[in-house]
């Protein structure tokens, strides 16, 4: 790890920049923090005005992980509980930028964690302030977050700090290339970089980061995995249907424009095979209602899952709408075939590794690029149906109720290709441990 001296050039022109932006926009940034409630939950925490929410120093070792958002702190997720088992001593804290992100980490890291809380904005002595009321031993961020005051901070007080599950896209990677002067100092401070791919890693290179501290150790999305499907009232309700000769199509995080093709497609499939029916989960609650007037203006018998009890009595409708949070997982692993959502409309696509894990078949459209790596992997093994439209979709469908076992193989693709390319998070722990050791013996 190489020290980044904070009275650097490149260090200088990056806060002198930071300084003249901040100064010009300033009388639209306050109001533009002020006037949204999630800004005003975080806003004060990451300027450092409300440090008693941050935990002070115990005496023990420990690690601070830092996530963005949500999907950064899921997949963090099984990093930490494979750390918490393997460091039951240490304090492991969390940290994250987002309100979504810091409440997906209290729904599902509060046990294996110490203390959450926002991550500081990096402005010249607020990482500081931080790091002298926290002391880790260790800092691990995730993917791709870097920051210059940070990282030169924790390079003056000699504290590790390193990237794990690190991604560069080629538009980012063009972006951060214009600024290799400065990158490269900051990439130095870093004790590793692990990478999910190798073409990230030799964009990490590119940019100047120190080969020996750089390794593609693959990607931790591949580790998470849903919670076990037998304890779901969802999963035991659809199961029992499906047992008595239902076939499930589940279609799960979708968004607006999506649903209606869904019901359209599905219309067409029922028509050839009435035993199937549907689970639509829309990715935003606050559509739930629109939804279901859509599915009702269709001519679907729908029923809330919410509800299940009161209206379906002993025969569920032909379209369950899923209005409750985290039961999505569940239901994947009592489909017969899946439509992950995001990805008929250009939202970026969302994450197929769920029902992958059950051999559901699993169906996207065209636009995955959130997604990128894990779409290229699973549709070059054969391992995920895709489809250019909403035609697409509706055909696909007609043929899986022509034939339901015609895409039997796409599923079993999938779960050994998932079940193959799992261990990037035992990789990764391994490296934050030795981190931690040969701290422990410097500071010893």
């Amino acid at each position: 790890m190489t020290a980044f001296r904070p009275r650097g050039g490149a260090h200088l022109l990056y806060n002198l920049a930071l300084g003249t932006a901040l100064l010009a926009l300033s009388p639209a940034w306050f109001p533009w923090a002020m006037l949204s409630r999630r800004r005003r939950i975080n806003f004060p925490d990451r300027l450092g005005l409300r440090m008693e929410r941050i935990p002070p120093a115990s005496g023990r070792e420990r690690i601070w992980i830092h996530a963005v958002s949500v999907g950064e702190t899921l997949s963090a997720a099984p990093l930490v509980r494979r750390l918490r088992g393997r460091l039951p001593g240490v304090e492991i804290l969390f940290s994250t930028v987002t309100v979504t992100g810091r409440d997906a980490a209290e729904k599902t890291l509060a046990a294996e964690t110490d203390a959450r809380f926002y991550f500081p904005f990096d402005l010249p002595g607020i990482a500081g302030k931080f790091l002298d009321r926290l002391r880790p031993d260790v800092v691990v961020i995730l993917e791709t977050e870097i920051w210059p005051n940070f990282l030169a901070e924790c390079s003056k007080r000699g504290i590790p700090a390193m990237i794990v599950n690190g991604r560069i896209s080629e538009r980012s990677f063009r972006g951060y290339a214009r600024f290799r002067f400065l990158f490269s100092r900051v990439l130095a401070c870093l004790a590793s970089i692990t990478t999910q791919t190798e073409e990230d890693a030799r964009r990490f290179l590119a940019l100047g980061a120190p080969p020996a501290a750089v390794t593609a150790t693959g990607n931790m999305k591949f580790d998470v995995a849903p919670p076990a499907a037998g304890q779901s009232p969802l999963h035991a309700l659809l199961k029992g249907d499906r047992e008595e000769g239902t076939r499930w199509l589940v279609a799960g995080s979708t968004h607006e424009g999506e649903e209606a093709a869904v019901l359209r497609a599905f219309d067409k499939a029922r028509s050839v095979d009435r035993s199937m029916k549907l689970l639509l989960a829309p990715r935003h609650p606050e559509r739930f209602d629109s939804v279901e007037e859509l599915c009702r203006r269709e001519g679907f018998e729908t029923v809330r899952r919410t509800r299940i009890a009161r209206e379906a009595g002993e025969t569920l409708p032909e379209v369950i709408l899923l209005d409750t949070v985290g039961e999505l997982p569940s239901a994947y692993a009592a489909a017969d075939i899946a439509f992950v959502g995001g990805s008929l409309v250009p939202k970026g696509g969302h994450n197929i590794l769920e029902p992958a894990l059950y051999g559901v078949p699993t169906v996207v459209g065209p636009h995955m690029e959130n997604f990128r790596e894990i779409d290229e992997i699973f549709t070059d093994a054969g391992a995920l149906c895709k489809v250019k439209d909403a035609q697409g979709l509706a055909s696909l469908l007609v043929r899986f109720a022509e034939n339901p076992y015609a895409e039997y193989e796409t599923g079993k693709r999938a779960r050994e290709l998932l079940a193959a390319f799992r261990g990037a998070t035992e990789r990764n722990a391994e490296i934050v441990e030795r981190a931690l050791s040969l701290r422990r013996r410097k500071s010893g």
